[in-house]
């Protein structure tokens, strides 16, 4: 093959070299166009992103869509949204923070009754109560940071709506009234965690609170028997 004549070869390669530099022009403005697109869809949409985050199961980035999204509507049910999506995240910081502000909500009553009575419709044979659904979490997400007490203070409290989680002590005191024990409580759920770590202290302070607990009915007895006895053997 004949090389090409030196001034050709210069010619071609400045051409490359400007080729190269049109393009890389091209993608930075594409870059930041995208930058800028993204900003307006979290900051005008964050309702849109969060549901296009739940989709592709990243419940992580859905969690903070959900909250700027909630904050511009403060409907509990963007809330609830939220508390949801840092249960499916699995992060403990995020489901304190949400499931705790749930709770408190001053509809949250009147929402578990809705939320209840929408699940019952859609599958009657499922035995679901939201607020021990929430309640749950809640509790498991403190057991789960160090903050055995304060568990124990939510679970007790999704049991016996007058009471105060601020008020519970795991030094035995009852000051609560636990008059039935329905199957999934709060409570229940947050023995299995303390069950499946084999944490033989956590297990003590449960122990303590079932005690104390008079159920409802033979089924609910035999949950909390079941429960009891594998606490018994824990650790």
């Amino acid at each position: 093959m004949c090389a090409l004549p030196h001034s050709l070869s210069l010619r071609c390669t400045a051409l490359r070299q400007i080729i190269i530099k049109s393009a890389l022009a091209t993608l930075g403005v594409v870059a930041g166009c995208a930058v800028v697109v993204f900003a307006i869809l979290s900051f005008g949409f964050p309702g849109t992103l969060c549901g296009w985050c739940e989709q592709l199961g990243n419940y992580g980035f859905a969690v903070k869509y959900a909250s700027l999204y909630y904050s511009y509507t403060d409907n509990i049910s963007d809330l609830a949204r939220c508390a949801e999506d840092s249960i499916f995240s699995e992060n403990n910081g995020y489901i304190t923070e949400y499931c705790t502000q749930l709770v408190d909500d001053d509809e949250f009553d009147e929402y578990c009754s809705l939320r209840d009575e929408e699940i019952a419709q859609g599958s009657p044979y499922i035995i679901f109560s939201y607020r021990h659904y929430i309640y749950g979490a809640v509790a498991e997400a403190e057991y789960l940071e160090g903050n055995t007490e304060l568990a124990l203070g939510f679970a007790v409290e999704a049991l016996d709506p007058g009471f105060s989680r601020e008020n519970f002590s795991a030094d035995g005191k009852v000051n609560y009234a636990i008059q039935s024990f329905p199957v999934n409580n709060a409570l229940g759920s947050l023995a299995l965690t303390v069950i499946e770590r084999g944490d033989k202290t956590a297990a003590t302070d449960v122990l303590k609170v079932l005690a104390n607990v008079n159920c409802a009915s033979d089924e609910e007895q035999t949950y909390l028997d079941t429960l009891s006895g594998a606490l018994e053997k824990t650790g």
